[in-house]
């Protein structure tokens, strides 16, 4: 039998693993005018309580989080009626496509690999504006790239094997525009029969080398329409 620590310096040398998703942090920001995330301290490790608990009030669309159709589409499904294979990506694509503040990501933007995106279930956009982030939070939450509605219906139309989008700025919408509803509607399924969802606000910056999988866990409160998901990818 191979000792155990053995098979972890295996495992350790040949495999990474990484999260996607960024801590859930009361001072983030999100989308204009909507809550963020509020943790409250109930009870305290003391003479009189032995242990330390919390009370966390999550807006679900506040974090890094899964957007699924019932966000846009009042006949979609909610995120805990979603099949597993919406969380479970085998087939994951990383693609580079700079963008600046307020700039939309195009269908000429996709098509130049179109081959490519009609293998992958799961399609990472990095812009490069997750940087922002941390340097001007502001201008993150106000001015970030977007998916123009176009777009969105061309990837519904165009990859059927796509099954969710991620991306390193706020929402698939900006707030730079009125473009932000109709993005979301032609994405989520409301003027087609399939839908494809979305990974927002994700963690791009360290995600380098061959993605293995990527695994995609949301809370699954019954009857909300979307929530927070802790990304974690298995690398090369």
């Amino acid at each position: 039998m191979v000792p155990l620590n053995k098979i972890k310096n295996l495992y350790e040398v040949n495999f990474m693993n990484i999260f996607l998703s960024y801590p859930l942090d009361p001072n983030d920001l999100a989308w204009p005018g909507e809550p963020v995330i509020k943790v409250r301290q109930c009870t305290e490790i003391g003479d009189e309580t032995p242990f330390n608990s919390f009370m966390s009030e999550l807006p679900n669309h506040c974090g890094t989080h899964y957007d699924a159709p019932k966000h846009f589409n009042p006949d979609g499904l909610r995120i805990n009626e979603l099949p597993i294979d919406y969380f479970v990506f085998k087939k994951v694509l990383l693609l580079d496509i700079p963008k600046n503040a307020c700039e939309g990501v195009t269908i000429e933007d996709l098509k130049k690999h179109e081959d490519e995106i009609q293998q992958a279930d799961l399609l990472l956009i990095r812009t490069g504006f997750g940087e922002v982030r941390k340097t001007d939070p502001k201008k993150y939450q106000m001015e970030g790239p977007f998916l123009t509605p176009e777009t969105c219906l061309y990837m519904v139309n165009t990859y059927k094997n796509l099954k969710c989008v991620g991306f390193d700025f706020l929402a698939i919408g900006s707030p730079c525009n009125d473009l932000a509803a109709p993005a979301h509607q032609n994405l989520l399924g409301l003027n087609t029969e399939k839908f494809i969802t979305a990974i927002e606000d994700m963690n791009l910056s360290e995600l380098k080398g061959k993605i293995n999988f990527v695994v995609a866990a949301p809370l699954r409160i019954v009857g909300v329409d979307s929530s927070q998901v802790s990304v974690i990818a298995d690398l090369d």
